[in-house]
Parts: structure tokens; sequence; C-alpha cells
């Protein structure tokens, strides 16, 4: 009974394909979120002129923006410099750019690198989610103490 020895590989695979599951569901996280401020954002609208004299419109919706701004930077897809040799963007690509370019190169460090890669990427991405959920549930608490004081006031 011979084992055959594990895949040094392996667990970079697994990293790679779970780091690459998670910034999918933090791309549809941030898709419904904007959808969900856009309505947050309608009934502001809709009784600003029932608000006190002193809120200006942009100072209102400035929190809202800051969230937009987050969560389209959670959108964005981002293309690092750290191997960019193996990942290549050009609107002027030709087959031989894309030929076996890691037959002198180890596969293990590629997956390293990779792994380096969409760890740096999730870890921004859930940097942005994170402060415009936060800035929202901010933003709609006040939201509802501002309506709850232009319909009862």
């Amino acid at each position: 009974m011979s084992n055959l020895p594990p895949d040094p590989a392996q667990p970079y695979r697994g990293l790679i394909a779970a780091y690459t599951e998670t910034i999918r569901a933090q791309d549809f996280k941030a898709n419904i979120a904007i959808l969900f401020v856009a309505f947050a954002m309608g009934p502001i609208l809709y009784n600003y002129p029932k608000f006190p004299t002193y809120l200006p419109i942009p100072f209102v919706l400035l929190p809202f923006l800051v969230v937009y701004f987050c969560l389209l930077l959670v959108l964005i897809p981002r293309y690092p410099k750290r191997g960019s040799k193996h990942f290549i963007v050009s609107r002027t690509a030709v087959a031989e750019d894309f030929l076996d370019i890691t037959k002198d190169e180890d596969e293990l460090g590629q997956l390293r690198l990779r792994c380096a890669v969409l760890s740096e990427l999730l870890w921004w991405k859930t940097l942005y989610i994170n402060i415009s959920f936060m800035l929202s549930l901010v933003c709609i608490s006040i939201t509802i103490v501002i309506l709850f004081y232009v319909w009862y006031h």
C-alpha cells in the first residue's frame, strides 16, 4: 500500500477558489446595497422642502454620496501590478501573448502570488463594503429621526 505524497499546490488552489467566490459575493452585496441606498434616499428627497432651513440638501445627501463612492470602489475591477506579467489586459493582445509562460517558473510560486493578490483585493473590498454598510446604517437612522421630526413637528 503506497500513499501518494500530498500535492503542495492543493491548499493554494482551495484558497484561490474561496477568495474568488468571496469576491463575487462582495460584488453582489455591493450591487444590492446600491439599490437599498437609492431607495433610502427617496423619502429624504421627497420631504426635503419640509426640512429645517439650516439643513442644506448637499449636507443631507453627503453621507449617501460617500456610501455610493465606497460601494463603487467595491465594484471597480482592480488589476494589481503584482503578477501582471501573467494577467494580460490589452486591447491589442495576440495569441503569442498567452503562450505557456509558466514553463520556466514554478507553479507553486504562481499560486502563492495569485493567493496574495486575491487576498489583498478581498481585503480592500471588505474594508470599503464595511465602511459603506456602517455609514449607511448611521445615515438611515439619522434619516428616520429627521423624517419623524418633519412629520410630527
